[in-house]
Formats: structure tokens, C-alpha cells, sequence
């Protein structure tokens, strides 16, 4: 039986296994080679299966009520697969974690793509834009909750990380992702009502809402880097954009090179 603390510990033997392994020459240093020895331990997955039903208790019990799919998607979606090596002690801390050194890319708190969702009501069947990838873990999450009736289309700058996440995210077959700046993608959206973004702009890119048609949704941090950022929510009508104010929030800056142009 293991017990909270028990995962961290778990999850360094497991990282310090597969380090020594790839430093030795044993195996090789891709991730998809340490994707599958992750998958393949099973004291790993079932730390971090107890550490899941932990933290969905904690959110619920602090930020919610959540919709029930979305509570089921953080209970099955493995973040130990989505975070980097170094970083798997901590895969079911409810903060942020890097995914490079230069502090570029995060991949968010649980908590927070979970309040996109709500914020965003996504739903089972939706079709969702996803800006700002990462490693692809939030776009795993919303695989889930929308189902194989549903689509998510997600959209990341680094092409590594991008990369990444192709691979982590192949079998869902609900899932495309596109290497491509999020800033720039509207052209390839297609038909969507409900649009998340997982960095923080300021102003919200012109472009987006011209993108949005009459009754869809956007869900994005607005505010400069590292403070006073907001999560908002932008509604178009037949006439305007309405715009809600849902909390305080921390997300890193648009890495995008075209300059965004307010409504």
C-alpha cells in the first residue's frame, strides 16, 4: 500500500533507474524509450494512481464543484507522463513545472486547466482549440472530457516541445497537433466554438475573437508577465463581446514574434 508521501519517492527511484540506464548506454535517451519504461512500472503507476485520487479530493474539495468528466479526466490522465524526468517527484504537485531551463514553457497546476474547463463549460462532444500545447497534458485532459465525439486542435511555437507531444498524444485519435505560432493559427481552427489559451497576452490577438463566431467562447490569461494577469472569459453575440472576469491567475507571457493588435 502506498500512501501520499510514498510517490515521490517512487517516482525518484524510477527517474534515478532510468537515468543510470540511459547514462550507461543500456537504453536509448529518447522519450519515447522512457515514455515506456514509465508505462511499464507498476509500483510507479500505482503511486501515481493513489496520488490522482488524492489530488482530484484536494481540487474538488478547495475549487470545486467540477463537472464529474472533468474530475474523471485529472483521476485517469497520467501527468507523470507529460512532465519532465527531473521533474517526476513532483508530477502530482499542484503547481506549475518547467518543461525547458529557460522558464519559457510550463506545464500548468492541474487546477488550472480545470478551471479553464469550467469557465469554458467544456463538455463531452465539444471541439476545442487549444493555444499553447506544451507537452501536451491539458490537451490530454480535454481529450477526455470532450470523448471521441469530440476534437481538440492544439497549437504550440517550440517545435521540441510540439514534437513531444505528438508523440504523447498519438494515440488519442481525437488530438492533432500542430507546430505552429498560436498567435497565427486561426486560419487552420476550422469550425470551433470554444477556444482556450494557456498563456498569458495582453492585449487578447485581434485575430482570435475575429475568429470566434456568434456563440462561441474564449477562455485566455490576459495581463504582462508574472503579475495582475486575470482569467477571462469573451462570449461573441450578434452584436458585441462580453467579456467576465473569473480570478487571479499566473500563466508565462506569449512567446509569439507577431505583435498582437487589440479589438
Amino acid at each position: 500500500m502506498f500512501f501520499q508521501s510514498d510517490f515521490a519517492s517512487v517516482a525518484r527511484a524510477a527517474a534515478t533507474r532510468i537515468a543510470t540506464a540511459i547514462a550507461r548506454g543500456e537504453e536509448g535517451a529518447g522519450e519515447e524509450e522512457i515514455a515506456k519504461r514509465l508505462a511499464a512500472d507498476a509500483r510507479l503507476s500505482e503511486a501515481a494512481h493513489r496520488e490522482r485520487a488524492r489530488l482530484v479530493a484536494k481540487i474538488e474539495g478547495e475549487l470545486g464543484p467540477f463537472d464529474d468528466a472533468q474530475l474523471k479526466a485529472l483521476l485517469e490522465v497520467p501527468r507523470d507522463r507529460f512532465v519532465r524526468l527531473q521533474d517526476l517527484p513532483r508530477a502530482y504537485e499542484d503547481v506549475p513545472l518547467p518543461l525547458d531551463d529557460e522558464g519559457f514553457a510550463t506545464i500548468s497546476a492541474p487546477h488550472a486547466y480545470l478551471l479553464s474547463f469550467r469557465v469554458l463549460s467544456l463538455r463531452e462532444g465539444d471541439s476545442l482549440i487549444e493555444l499553447g500545447t506544451g507537452s501536451g497534458y491539458g490537451a490530454a485532459l480535454a481529450s477526455t472530457v470532450v470523448g471521441e465525439r469530440g476534437s481538440v486542435r492544439t497549437f504550440e511555437i517550440d517545435g521540441t516541445l510540439a514534437g513531444r507531444a505528438s508523440r504523447l498524444l498519438a494515440e488519442r485519435t481525437n488530438v492533432q497537433v500542430f507546430h505552429l505560432d498560436a498567435t497565427d493559427s486561426v486560419p487552420v481552427w476550422g469550425t470551433v466554438h470554444k477556444v482556450v489559451a494557456t498563456f498569458a497576452v495582453d492585449p487578447v490577438p485581434h485575430a482570435w475573437l475575429a475568429a470566434l463566431p456568434v456563440g462561441g467562447v474564449l477562455v485566455t490569461p490576459v495581463g504582462p508577465r508574472d503579475k495582475d494577469q486575470r482569467l477571462v472569459r469573451i462570449v461573441r453575440t450578434e452584436t458585441e463581446f462580453l467579456s467576465s472576469d473569473h480570478g487571479g491567475v499566473r500563466y508565462v507571457s506569449n512567446r509569439s514574434t507577431i505583435p498582437p493588435t487589440s479589438a
